[in-house]
């Protein structure tokens, strides 16, 4: 896997986001244009976006409803990535370091330090409101 998937991206390119879970949880991030243009022009399109929550072996995935296709897939993924996963049309952010189940497009990285510990405590199927914060 390429290790420049993982670095900061640039400010031109970043996006800023957060998702809002039911229990009060936000969690903020960032998302970079290079890695998933045309994705995250669809995100951008359809914010903010309410969907449902659920943890899953490492990963808390939010349904986005974009059904989008992959652009750059990979099945490595580190702690704190966010990641759009077309089969099951969702944003993935990753609790650890792992290899997925499927390919995903790693959009970004989490930038809210304390956060990943807390989204154990999620309820599954829980609402989750993604917004954009340009």
């Amino acid at each position: 896997m390429k290790e420049s998937m993982h670095v900061k991206p640039m400010n031109e390119s970043a996006v800023d986001i957060e998702i809002e879970f039911d229990d009060g949880t936000v969690l903020k991030g960032v998302l970079d244009r290079v890695l998933g243009p045309l994705i995250i022009a669809d995100i951008k399109a359809a914010a903010p976006i309410e969907g449902r929550a659920a943890l899953m072996k490492g990963e808390m995935q939010v349904t986005i409803g974009i059904k989008r296709g992959n652009r750059k897939p990979t099945n490595g993924v580190k702690k704190g990535d966010i990641a759009y996963m077309p089969l099951g049309d969702c944003l993935c952010i990753y609790l650890k370091d792992m290899r997925t189940y499927g390919p995903v497009n790693i959009l970004g990285k989490v930038t809210s330090d304390d956060v990943l510990q807390k989204l154990d405590r999620i309820r599954r199927g829980s609402r989750a409101t993604f917004r954009v914060l340009e």
